[in-house]
């Protein structure tokens, strides 16, 4: 038995966990939320839940890049781009699609005088979202071109 294969091993259950088994926890964590919410009560904590859920994945993702890339300076570039390219192009749009469902409960909520207030923060939260995925995908694209230009 060689090391490649252990190694071999550990990735293949990283990458499932990472993309089969956390997503799935969190849409089912949601789904809770959103049977509680229907009960009257409160889904703050589901929420959390499944962006722990994502993050504990995107972190996973994040060891799969280590684990993939050599050994140096490009190791951890990578890694911090993997990172930044989860939370960019992942995390930030899911939680932005969360603060909008939150604004549209906030402001259908009649029983509570400061919800309606509080649709606007939500808003304003799923656009600041949105807006940061959007930069940060556009300095990943000038990043991209401009060290694919050469020099000549």
């Amino acid at each position: 038995m060689n090391s490649g294969s252990f190694d071999g091993g550990l990735l293949n259950l990283t990458n499932w966990v990472g993309n089969v088994i956390l997503p799935t926890i969190a849409v089912l964590i949601l789904i809770m939320g959103i049977y509680t919410y229907s009960k009257n009560g409160n889904i703050e904590r589901y929420i959390i839940g499944a962006m722990a859920s994502l993050g504990v994945s995107g972190l996973l993702r994040l060891s799969e890049a280590f684990m993939q890339q050599g050994s140096g300076a490009d190791q951890y570039y990578t890694a911090i781009l993997t990172l930044v390219n989860w939370v960019g192009n992942v995390i930030l749009p899911v939680y932005a699609g969360l603060e909008i469902a939150r604004a549209f409960i906030a402001s259908h909520t009649t029983s509570q005088l400061r919800a309606k207030e509080q649709w606007v923060r939500h808003l304003v939260t799923a656009i600041g979202c949105l807006s940061v995925s959007a930069i940060t995908r556009l300095l990943e694209y000038f990043i991209q071109n401009g060290t694919q230009v050469g020099g000549g």
